[in-house]
């Protein structure tokens, strides 16, 4: 892969993240941040359709666990006090790191960018005022639709990256880069 070759791809893929910036406010979407964390998920896992239902599952399992971390550390902060949250997170990392023994629910890191993006929609106000457990619960409905958002970014950006090359000439293996290549070893 050559420079010259892969500059039609970089340039697709940074009109597609301007034109989202550009178009967002218009539909209303003021979470323009939350795609870009399943976006380029999606080429971290591999650019495969075959694993999207992967993807899928791990993305709304880190905002479930985001919501049971809130849920479950408020519930047991009268018996822990300080330690509630730290008690919690520690058995959700616990889960989740198990989960990559798993065959659908490997993705460990798509759980944790889930997970971190629920807490920063939540608390940094991006889901409105918080003020009850079915408020956060409600909270991912929104989060884990702007995270389909960044799945579908990345499905149409890989189908065109692989026609851009393709137009040029460039096919197979010779498509990848420097990440795609460690990225299968």
């Amino acid at each position: 892969m050559t420079f010259k070759k892969f500059i039609p791809v970089s340039l697709m893929v940074a009109a597609f993240a301007a034109l989202y910036i550009w178009v967002a406010p218009y539909l209303k979407i003021s979470s323009l941040w939350v795609p870009f964390i399943s976006w380029p998920l999606y080429f971290i896992a591999g650019a495969k359709p075959s694993r999207l239902h992967k993807e899928i599952f791990a993305l709304a399992g880190g905002a479930i666990f985001g919501f049971l971390t809130i849920f479950v550390s408020g519930a047991l902060t009268p018996m822990l006090g300080s330690y509630a949250l730290a008690a919690t997170v520690f058995i959700v990392a616990f889960l989740i790191v198990m989960l990559e023994l798993t065959d659908w629910f490997e993705l460990a890191p798509a759980y944790f960018f889930a997970f971190a993006g629920y807490f920063a929609y939540v608390f940094g106000g991006f889901a409105g005022t918080m003020a009850s457990s079915t408020d956060y619960a409600m909270a991912m409905v929104p989060f884990f639709l702007l995270l389909m958002l960044g799945l579908g970014l990345g499905y149409i950006t890989a189908l065109l990256r692989k026609k851009i090359l393709e137009k040029e000439g460039v096919y197979g293996q010779d498509q990848k880069t420097v990440f795609d290549k460690e990225n299968n070893q």
